[in-house]
């Protein structure tokens, strides 16, 4: 298994200001992958909590550390700076990422640009870094690698963060992953309290300790409990995913029969259909 990990960087995802979206959407994206995130670490917008927390990090040995937030221009957006100071690191303006954010405004019909203190700071990049397109935005990704593991910077904002996620990080992911198949069924059941269900989920697990099995309570209407069931099995020979999926969902529904509920729908998800892409 790869190992993924993410360093969140933001004072408003800890205060409650802002909702961590990028972690669940990131955790989606490589569970699609057949990968995983393993951990996720968030810190305030400070040098020492964001070193402090790379070097946790990768101390951990991740394959993969995605950082999100602090690339924008402003003061609070100290990211870049706080990982180079963990890894001995100097900030220099870089020529790639200059010229990338010059073609951001130029399409914007902004060229040519005032070359703002705070615009040539998104510039600015730990030495022996790639900066990465933005085509949702104006500070650049950031690439750079430390004692094995390839380290992604990317923006906050949602829109921006996905895209350089898509066309940077999931390629990497890929190639390490190698082929991998995915069989992901969702079940609706109803007429079954979760904790008759939890000796069930538990023999199956133990039958199939490479399958995800979870329960998702949806709470009890009119008198009849619901619950949402997630079936996962991942590998690299899509007969055996989709056999040994299949063979579990088929327990699962005889056992709620026979526990007196209903097996509402069964339904394969291909790429998440009830999911943002």
């Amino acid at each position: 298994m790869v190992r993924v990990e993410m360093l969140a960087v933001g004072k408003e995802l800890l205060i409650g200001r802002t909702l961590n979206s990028n972690a669940l959407w990131i955790g989606y994206r490589l569970a699609r992958l057949g990968s995983m995130l393993k951990e996720v670490t968030t810190v305030d917008d400070d040098l020492g909590e964001i070193g402090k927390a790379l070097k946790e990090t990768l101390a951990r040995r991740p394959d993969f550390l995605v950082v999100v937030g602090g690339l924008g221009p402003t003061p609070d957006d100290m990211t870049l700076k706080g990982i180079a100071g963990a890894l001995g690191l100097a900030v220099r303006r870089n020529a790639a990422a200059l010229g990338l954010i010059k073609e951001h405004y130029a399409k914007r019909g902004i060229s040519p640009v005032e070359l703002t203190p705070a615009r040539l700071k998104m510039a600015r990049l730990p030495a022996g870094s790639t900066p990465l397109r933005n085509d949702a935005g104006t500070a650049p990704g950031v690439r750079l690698e430390a004692r094995g593991t390839a380290i992604f910077c990317l923006p906050g904002v949602p829109a921006e963060m996905r895209s350089i996620f898509r066309a940077s990080v999931e390629p990497e992911v890929k190639a390490r992953l190698g082929r991998v198949h995915r069989t992901y069924v969702r079940m609706k059941l109803f007429g079954v309290l979760e904790s008759n269900l939890a000796p069930v989920l538990s023999k199956e697990l133990r039958r199939h300790p490479g399958a995800y099995i979870k329960s998702h309570p949806r709470g009890v209407r009119e008198g009849v409990s619901r619950i949402e069931l997630d079936v996962s099995v991942t590998g690299p020979d899509p007969k055996q995913t989709g056999d040994e999926g299949g063979a579990i969902a088929r327990e699962m529904a005889r056992a709620v029969v026979g526990l007196g509920g209903k097996v509402v729908s069964v339904r394969g998800l291909k790429g998440g259909e009830d999911w943002w892409t």
